[in-house]
Parts: structure tokens; C-alpha cells; sequence
């Protein structure tokens, strides 16, 4: 993975650190999403395109030519609201106790999962009835889980006047596995569906997601959502490091799969013999057209 790191075992744990991020980014790569590199400064924003496709419509050089415009381009503003950071202390005693490379291999880990999980948690909360208001198409029953309730959400899309090979059916982790007793194997990938919870492809969506975050409550009434791909957008940026000489090491490493940058950074007490290695990101999220999501509902809501 391309890194500015230089120590080995840095190196080593913020690998480990993006691997063990991918499970619960998959919640999240599937739409429009800008991670990079370039730092700013926390709660600043971002704009990111977002383009409607509208209608094709017939040529004529006089009253619909090559300046009529038939699409469009939606800016949503994504604040970075979220500035999350992972950080384990040890000291230079632990390391006659433990194995070091094991240390930095389990810790890299665990950061990975615990921001991973913050971001995708932080999209998931976007996913209720005040940010997606009830209308007659933005609330759907969705009950149970059937080859023909799961095929009629197709039909749900036509009526939200959304794409489902652009869509991502999110489904809690309940219905997520009454959908896979459904089906054979082969219809939906095998083991890989079951150790990360992503179908690609499957009924002709973009994905169907285990999302463990959704709300259940009797409020919510969430079984899923429907969410199309440019309907909602995550951005991350880096934290700046104004003052790089205090730390011994700073740096980061680059995800080739999802894209995500994770900051990265190391110091130690001399006074103490205590060390501290943090992994951290700035993010946040935003419903791009709220219009176009679709929340899978037990009951219908108030």
C-alpha cells in the first residue's frame, strides 16, 4: 500500500489497520465518495458533483440544440463534522512481555475496525425520517424477507423513479440472513457474502449490504433502505500536522481498494518510558437527494 511511513512496525500496523477497515467501509465505497490525502483544517467543507442524468432528448437546431441543457449538477456541501482518531499506549516494559510484532499487528487491526465502523456508522445515521421524510414514495413496508418481496423492490425503485444497477439495498443484519436462507450459494457469491455481508450484483442491484446500524427502534421501524449510488456522499480529509517535530514519526497510508487515507502518528515520554501510536481521519457525510432514498419500513410510520 503506498505509505509515507518509514518505521517497520508503523508500516505494519496501518496495513493491518486498512485491511481490517474494509469490512465495514463496504457499507460505504458503493457511493460517491472522495477520500484523499489533502489536509485541511477540521469542520471546513467540501463540494462534490453530483450529476442527475434527466432525459435524452430530440435534437433540433432551432428549439432544443447543443445549449439546451437536459441534465444536471447537483453540489451538496459536505461538512467535516467528524474527526476520529484511535490511539494505543504501551510501554517500554510491555515490549519484554509481549511479542512486538504481534503487538503492532493486533493493534493496527484494531484501529482499523474501530474508524472504519465510526464512519460507516456516521452514514448509516443519515438513514432515518427526518433526513428522509416520509412521502409517497420514500417509505416502502418491507416486512419480510422473500424471493418475491426482494424481486418487488425493484418495482419500488421504478415508483421512486431511481435505477437499481445505481442502487444499494441495505438490509439489517435479520433480513440480511433470511435473504441468504433463501438462495443457494451460487446465487449469491458463497462464503465471501457471509464473512463480509456485500452481494454484488444480486436481483440486478448495484449491492444488497448487511448494515448492523440502521435503526430498529419502534420509532424508525427500519428493515433497510434503498439508496441510490449519487444520492449519498462521503468525503474524508487529513488532520494537518502543524508541528511534525514533536512526533517521532508521522505519516500516511493510502487503501488501493476503497481509496481511504489514514493519518497516522507516533511520540513517546521520555519521562515515563510511556509510547502512544494513533490512527486518525477527518470525515463526513450528506444526503445528496434525500428525494431518492427509499427507507424499507416493518410498519408504516407515523
Amino acid at each position: 500500500m503506498p505509505t509515507s511511513l518509514t518505521s517497520p512496525q508503523l508500516t505494519f500496523a496501518t496495513d493491518k489497520a486498512i485491511v481490517a477497515s474494509r469490512k465495514a467501509l463496504a457499507r460505504v465505497v458503493y457511493f460517491a465518495t472522495d477520500f484523499s490525502s489533502e489536509a485541511v483544517q477540521p469542520g471546513t467543507t467540501m463540494k462534490v458533483p453530483v450529476f442527475k442524468h434527466g432525459v435524452a432528448s430530440e435534437f433540433n437546431e432551432k428549439t432544443n440544440n447543443y445549449e439546451t441543457i437536459d441534465g444536471s449538477v447537483l453540489y451538496p456541501e459536505v461538512t467535516f463534522d467528524h474527526h476520529v482518531k484511535h490511539t494505543f499506549g504501551f510501554t517500554d516494559k510491555d515490549f519484554m512481555e509481549v511479542n512486538g510484532s504481534n503487538f503492532w499487528s493486533k493493534a493496527g487491526e484494531a484501529s482499523g475496525v474501530a474508524i472504519s465502523k465510526a464512519i460507516a456508522s456516521s452514514v448509516s445515521a443519515l438513514i432515518n425520517k427526518t433526513k428522509i421524510p416520509k412521502s409517497a414514495t420514500n417509505e416502502s413496508v418491507f416486512a419480510s424477507v422473500t424471493k418475491e418481496t426482494v424481486a418487488k423492490l425493484r418495482d419500488t425503485c421504478s415508483k421512486a423513479d431511481i435505477d437499481p444497477g445505481e442502487t444499494v439495498l441495505m438490509l439489517t443484519p435479520t433480513l440480511f440472513a433470511a435473504l441468504l436462507a433463501t438462495l443457494d450459494a451460487n446465487a449469491y457469491g458463497g462464503p465471501e457474502a457471509i464473512r463480509h455481508g456485500v452481494v454484488e450484483g444480486l436481483y440486478g442491484f448495484k449491492a444488497v449490504i448487511e448494515n448492523s446500524d440502521l435503526s430498529t427502534s419502534a420509532d424508525e421501524k427500519l428493515n433497510g433502505a434503498l439508496i441510490p449510488t449519487d444520492a449519498l456522499v462521503v468525503a474524508s480529509r487529513l488532520v494537518p500536522v502543524k508541528s511534525p517535530s514533536v512526533y517521532e514519526e508521522i505519516g500516511t497510508t493510502r487503501d488501493e481498494v476503497s481509496g481511504l487515507v489514514l493519518g497516522a502518528r507516533r511520540h513517546g515520554s521520555p519521562a515515563t518510558g510511556s509510547n502512544y501510536a494513533t490512527h486518525e481521519i477527518v470525515f463526513g457525510a450528506a444526503l445528496a437527494q434525500a428525494e431518492k432514498c427509499v427507507r424499507l419500513v416493518s410498519a408504516a410510520t407515523a
